[in-house]
């Protein structure tokens, strides 16, 4: 007697509960995603000072005191999302900083610091 012309596809209350779910799921990825972004920031930063680090060291050896310039070490370091600067250089030591520039990098400091007996400190803040 009565056929219901049945058309298939999803409904609205369906499509509802697909968009809160996939919400839920964005709301818990993203904060996530930016801090292991940071973390991974911070780690290029630290690598990057461990090399000029290095380099003082080699520059130390040679010369029998650190340098302040970049330049004399001839370490090329991608300054893409940090600002590296070298500071205190005298005989018994030096530091070594990365300042972040960009959105993702705001905040993060790295400092080295190496000195005439080979001691190296690494310290990273604001991840």
């Amino acid at each position: 007697m009565f056929q219901r012309n049945r058309k298939s596809g999803f409904t609205l209350l369906e499509l509802l509960i697909v968009v809160i779910i996939v919400s839920i799921l964005a709301a818990v990825a993203l904060p996530r995603f930016g801090r292991m972004t940071r973390k991974a920031r911070s780690s290029e930063a630290a690598n990057a000072i461990g090399s000029l680090l290095t380099a003082e060291a080699l520059y130390y050896q040679e010369h029998g005191v650190f340098t302040a310039t970049r330049a004399n070490l001839l370490v090329d370091v991608n300054e893409t999302n940090f600002t590296y600067t070298l500071s205190g250089a005298s005989g018994t030591g030096v530091t070594a900083t990365a300042a972040g520039r960009v959105v993702t990098t705001t905040g993060i400091t790295v400092t080295g610091v190496i000195t005439d007996t080979g001691t190296r400190t690494i310290t990273t803040t604001g991840v």
